[in-house]
């Protein structure tokens, strides 16, 4: 007797073998495909949330430090609040410590902008670079008067026009290009703040005793 197990035709075949095979490669790579897309897109987000914050804490730090300008705890008067003034620089000066001196290294400060591509905060002799590797175009420092008028630097603000600033815009705008990046449009941020000069203020509006 013939065992029919031996004879019977059922089973796969070649053909269905490498079709079966070729749908479940066409499957992987699919889905290998949207798990990169994703990567790459947490990874985009990711950078921009890095550069939006990056950008934002720059602006806090130098309003933090813009409104100390002109502190004169001693009322010495020694000192100009505002030393130089432009589209891409500002510096100014702080009585900190109350002694009624200076420290160029701590009291004086400068922010400044080169080449459009990097942001540095200059406080005596130390350089401390801010933002580098971005393009700074759009970002500018402005100043107004007390009546909010503004001052136009031509190209720096002339003695007369520091000694009327009462507020200072800063306006920072960085975008970045990102080799691997898959999105379009590059990586850009945007931040702002406006500082009132209080300690100016103050100065002009009550005499010293």
């Amino acid at each position: 007797m013939i065992d029919r197990r031996v004879c019977s035709n059922a089973g796969v075949t070649l053909v269905e073998l490498l079709v079966a095979t070729t749908l479940s490669l066409a499957t992987m790579a699919t889905v290998l495909s949207f798990q990169r897309a994703q990567f790459f897109a947490l990874r985009d987000q990711m950078k921009q949330l890095q550069m939006q914050d990056a950008t934002r804490a720059v602006v806090d730090l130098f309003a933090r430090e813009m409104r100390r300008a002109g502190r004169d705890p001693a009322c010495t008067k020694i000192f100009t609040p505002i030393v130089l003034g432009s589209a891409s620089e500002v510096q100014f000066r702080e009585d900190l410590n109350s002694n009624g001196t200076l420290d160029s290294a701590t009291e004086e400060l400068r922010y400044r902008m080169i080449d459009g591509v990097r942001l540095e905060r200059v406080a005596g002799e130390s350089v401390e670079v801010l933002i580098s590797g971005v393009d700074l175009t759009g970002s500018r420092f402005r100043y107004f008067d007390g009546s909010g008028t503004e001052l136009v630097p031509g190209p720096t603000l002339s003695d007369a026009q520091r000694a009327t600033v009462r507020r200072v815009r800063l306006e920072l705008a960085t975008t970045g290009h990102d080799a691997g990046s898959t999105r379009s449009a590059p990586l850009a941020a945007r931040a702002a703040t406006d500082v009132e000069l209080r300690n100016r203020f103050f100065l002009h509006s009550e005499s010293c005793s």
